[in-house]
């Protein structure tokens, strides 16, 4: 069992290679969007308590996922220990832990759409460009397998609850998001403090075009811009709805006469 193991997480365990936008990165992108989508297709007309335990299941399977991550990393052949890089200070893995505390605690009901939008944006940033699941490698090695199988879980939490209506956003409340932004980047400066990283992207710029002196401006200013985006496709997709309803309701009335 030992040596099936270690053949499944090698990093070289089939003849393919992932690369950016090829047909395994469209595909992994496909399953993780039209998954989310058919969730929230078939439980769209479904009453609460469906919902909510739908959201809950999402958010214990994605802080599993993560927290079984550093149990099979050492028997991966890329890893080969723990990885430090996997601590919680970077903006994908921190919000999987806040997700399953605005979850299940009621308390913090304050926090869970800045939670909801951050992972969101968040998850789409890495699945767009997934840069640390990139460089010719097997797309079904445990790295790849892994790092998207965790980001799906965040985004899938995150988009059901906007699109089964269990959080409502309201742009005069964007500047919310902002102040969670401040937070994960004090947060992440102290751990590439501690541990010399480059969590969040603050001590190397990920733009070639921006300075590295900017990197904290930048990053920050990506990542709100992002954040106001999934505001207006939001307001987009209200807009659409509403329309569709009001011909529908034409066509009825026209029928009716």
């Amino acid at each position: 069992m030992k040596e099936f193991v270690y053949w499944l997480l090698r990093t070289d365990n089939s003849r393919f290679k992932i690369e950016l936008f090829n047909e395994w990165h469209i595909l992994f992108l496909f399953i993780s969007f039209s998954s989310a989508f058919l969730m929230a297709y078939l439980f769209k007309g479904k009453g609460e308590q469906a919902r909510n335990k739908l959201l809950r299941f999402y958010a214990y399977i994605t802080i599993i996922t993560y927290a079984a991550d550093f149990f099979l990393m050492p028997l991966c052949d890329f890893y080969e220990e723990i990885a430090i890089d996997k601590l919680p200070f970077h903006i994908c893995t921190l919000m999987s832990v806040c997700a399953a505390f605005v979850q299940f605690n009621p308390r913090l009901k304050f926090a869970k759409t800045s939670v909801v939008i951050l992972s969101l944006v968040s998850s789409l940033m890495w699945m767009t460009y997934p840069g640390t699941a990139l460089g010719g490698r097997s797309p079904f090695c445990y790295q790849i397998v892994q790092t998207f199988i965790f980001h799906t879980f965040l985004f899938s939490w995150a988009f059901l609850n906007i699109a089964l209506g269990e959080v409502k956003l309201n742009i005069r409340e964007c500047w919310k998001e902002l102040v969670g932004i401040l937070l994960i980047t004090a947060w992440a400066y102290l751990g590439n403090t501690l541990y010399d990283k480059n969590w969040f992207f603050l001590m190397e710029n990920p733009f070639s075009f921006v300075p590295d002196e900017l990197a904290v401006v930048s990053v920050i200013a990506a990542v709100f811009l992002m954040c106001l985006l999934i505001y207006g496709i939001y307001y987009l997709v209200l807009a659409i709805s509403e329309r569709i309803s009001i011909e529908q309701n034409k066509r009825k009335r026209t029928k009716g006469i």
